[in-house]
């Protein structure tokens, strides 16, 4: 077996580290170089520089036309396997390979499509998966040669749930690889459901969401775009919120929803809404760096007793 690994994010590297480590790897493929932030130089995708440290070959076409075809040929691998690489498998692109696997952080066919984890927090999920399906010609319908599950603590961000995901997918992808003849495919089955794209907008916070929907939207929105209500007329993100969404307890609280209670220094600053209280740990404001809840109070005491909207 001679792999071609097709990927693009931090997600990823423990898989390429992971095949590379077993001799298996013939090169990657990833998205091409950006700009950065200033337009002048050129960033490498985190798969694209992790690749080239371990002496890996690396393709970076900006589509997967004849020419990436015919570059990807030189490598002589007879496997692809794509993990969060962003683009799709044409007919005559996979024709290149005798076994193709993606690995996909959800249980299949839950959450199809590129944000699962995302969704698997933003549904409150009490566990995560990953699967290692077939690559088909329709989004995520391959079937599946294994998959894995675990608990969640119900304090997991979008970051700190792509790092555990990362982990255990490379040795989901270890234990497949070295057995792989003990495993057979087999179709999906259960209900399919999609995850998508985040649109910036999503980010809103609104006092008509229940507490524990907006506990999930900080986590799951964070890092990006983070989730925020407005104060004094612009945009306040939260970047952390304390407590596990599995032991948030319900009741009404006396005041206002929206409205700023306090600051607990163990938990954050306390919110009330309308079926309970949340405690936000990390704030910032437009252009402003990230603060623990007691710098933020600190220089924003008109907070306290404030609502936000």
């Amino acid at each position: 077996m001679r792999i071609l690994f097709a990927a693009t994010g931090d997600i990823a590297i423990p898989t390429l580290e992971t095949l590379n480590s077993l001799g298996l790897l013939g090169g990657v493929l990833t998205a091409p170089d950006k700009r950065g932030k200033r337009g002048k130089d050129l960033i490498p995708t985190p798969i694209k520089k992790r690749a080239l440290e371990l002496g890996l070959t690396v393709f970076t076409p900006e589509h997967l036309g004849l020419d990436a075809r015919r570059d990807v040929s030189t490598l002589s691998c007879d496997t692809l396997v794509s993990f969060c690489y962003g683009k799709i498998f044409g007919p005559k692109f996979l024709a290149l390979f005798s076994k193709t696997f993606n690995i996909h952080p959800s249980l299949l066919p839950k959450y199809r499509g590129c944000a699962p984890i995302k969704e698997t927090i933003l549904h409150q999920d009490r566990e995560c998966g990953i699967s290692i399906q077939e690559i088909a010609l329709k989004c995520d319908e391959g079937d599946i040669y294994t998959s894995c599950r675990f608990a969640l603590k119900g304090d997991e961000t979008e970051e700190s749930l792509s790092v555990e995901v990362s982990k255990v997918a490379s040795e989901l992808a270890k234990e497949l690889f070295t057995n792989l003849d003990s495993y057979k495919s087999l179709k999906q089955e259960g209900e399919v459901s999609w995850s998508y794209l985040t649109a910036k907008e999503e980010a809103r916070l609104t006092l008509e969401d229940d507490f524990k929907a907006i506990h999930a939207k900080v986590r799951a929105y964070y890092p990006w775009p983070k989730a925020y209500f407005l104060f004094k007329g612009e945009p306040l993100y939260l970047c952390g919120v304390s407590d596990s969404i599995f032991t948030l307890s319900q009741e009404e609280p006396s005041e206002e929803a929206g409205t700023v209670v306090g600051l607990d220094k163990n938990k954050g600053l306390k919110v009330a809404f309308k079926d309970g209280y949340l405690y936000f740990n990390r704030l910032q404001r437009p252009t402003k760096k990230e603060l623990s809840a007691a710098d933020f109070v600190n220089g924003n005491r008109d907070i306290i007793g404030a609502k936000l909207s």
